[in-house]
């Protein structure tokens, strides 16, 4: 739910924090509160997000794509389940099917604590992982600085040379719409595009126009710019699109931890023992 200033203006000067029950906070118009005091000209209120509540999750989200990409697992169903297409079983193999080993995985946000439990998962695999940075190398003290299947490349390089690239960001005015279809038309024809971080981070209708003209293998998306995608919405009906109603952060263990540690934040500031995670 999108919190506007507007609304923010109409809180009684009791309200002092809000807790944002997730990682991503671009609900919350955190400029405004930066700059701005709501009716009271003595009043300030805080923000706290959850961090890393849903790291693995997410993370094991972005592999199973991989997985199911690598082994055809979603047009073998749609075959077998939606058509009684058993052509699979009987006859010649009708989909490419790749090792996960070897291949490159590119990881747009990939020094943050998501991207980086992503790596944790993929480098066992035997995947190779190149990340985009503006520096143009990790932070110090990060433990893949030094891996040698971990390399910092350029943004359109990312693209350029990914079996796979996953989107692992935060969305904000920078980045939002910074994929679209300049990026994707870098991309191999044989690979795939991930997206479980925020839906606006790719140009939508820029998406659909390069996967009608197929220009990719293929594009997993977790999160999309309207959730869910309105019913007319061109997304529905493309084959090579596949999507899951943002369920990345939605298992039954990282549900109850983000409850756990939203009560934690609030516990926090009625105790006065200091804010936890505060963005503001």
């Amino acid at each position: 739910m999108e919190i506007t200033p507007s609304t923010l203006s109409q809180f009684p000067p009791s309200v002092k924090l809000l807790c944002e029950a997730g990682t991503g906070y671009n609900n919350i118009p955190i400029s405004y509160l930066t700059t701005n005091h709501t009716n009271d000209s003595n009043q300030h209120i805080s923000v706290c997000n959850i961090p890393s509540y849903s790291n693995q999750s997410v993370a094991h989200m972005v592999i199973t794509y991989i997985m199911n990409f690598a082994g055809a697992m979603f047009p073998q169903a749609r075959m077998l389940y939606r058509h009684n297409d058993r052509r699979n079983f009987n006859q010649s193999f009708q989909h490419p099917i790749y090792e996960i080993g070897g291949k490159t995985l590119g990881l747009i946000g990939g020094s943050g604590t998501i991207g980086t439990a992503v790596a944790d998962v993929a480098l066992p695999l035997g995947m190779n992982i190149i990340i985009s940075s503006r520096s143009g190398s990790l932070p110090p003290g990060h433990k893949y600085a030094n891996h040698p299947k971990v390399n910092v490349v350029p943004f359109d390089d990312v693209f350029r040379q990914s079996d796979y690239v996953s989107i692992n960001c935060p969305l904000n005015d920078e980045t939002r719409h910074s994929v679209g279809g300049r990026e994707i038309r870098l991309m191999k024809p044989t690979a795939f595009l991930i997206n479980t971080a925020r839906g606006a981070i790719i140009n939508e209708m820029e998406l659909i126009g390069c996967m009608k003209e197929k220009v990719i293998a293929g594009a997993g998306l977790d999160t999309q710019e309207v959730e869910p995608p309105v019913e007319d919405s061109e997304l529905w009906g493309l084959a090579n699109v596949f999507l899951t109603p943002h369920i990345g952060w939605r298992r039954l263990e990282t549900r109850q931890r983000l409850v756990d540690r939203t009560a934690d934040n609030m516990e926090a500031y009625v105790g006065g023992g200091g804010l936890i995670n505060v963005v503001n």
